[in-house]
């Protein structure tokens, strides 16, 4: 079962206030699932975190992560593999490959860009040990691939 409270629980560990103040837990395709904020913000900037992220992951996901400095702030997006699917070469390379989630990190603009990237590695790797079980449940469908009639 996915306990929600854990997550959020998790989000709060990676902060550092109030310069690294918010994390969020979203789906591939821009759903917030949970999310840590400190000091308290409204839910609104929170969802513009996301926004901002999802953009960034699509122009970013070939590197493995993205990293933009907007005027929310720095956001770092890191994907969060399926496990299982880590041990096939080639799997994140792939254009049609989607993470089971993405995390976004947002900070002040002087904060360190390589410790909001590792922590965030680290926590997306804790995150997808326990995720990889609903793969099915999580997992956003491929698009039907076009056919042409034949002559």
């Amino acid at each position: 079962m996915l306990v929600l409270s854990a997550i959020r629980d998790l989000l709060v560990q990676v902060l550092s206030p109030p310069d690294f103040h918010t994390a969020a837990l979203f789906t591939p395709s821009g759903q917030l699932i949970s999310y840590a904020v400190n000091p308290p913000r409204p839910k609104d900037k929170v969802r513009v975190v996301v926004g901002l992220s999802g953009e960034v992951w699509q122009e970013t996901r070939e590197q493995g992560y993205g990293v933009v400095d907007s005027e929310v702030g720095r956001i770092v997006v890191i994907p969060v593999k399926d496990e299982a699917l880590e041990d096939d070469a080639g799997t994140s390379d792939s254009l049609d490959w989607q993470p089971l989630m993405l995390l976004a990190l947002n900070a002040a603009p002087q904060y360190n860009t390589e410790e909001m990237i590792s922590k965030g590695q680290v926590l997306a790797r804790h995150l997808s040990k326990h995720l990889s079980k609903f793969r099915t449940y999580l997992a956003s469908p491929k698009p039907p691939a076009t056919v042409s009639p034949v002559p």
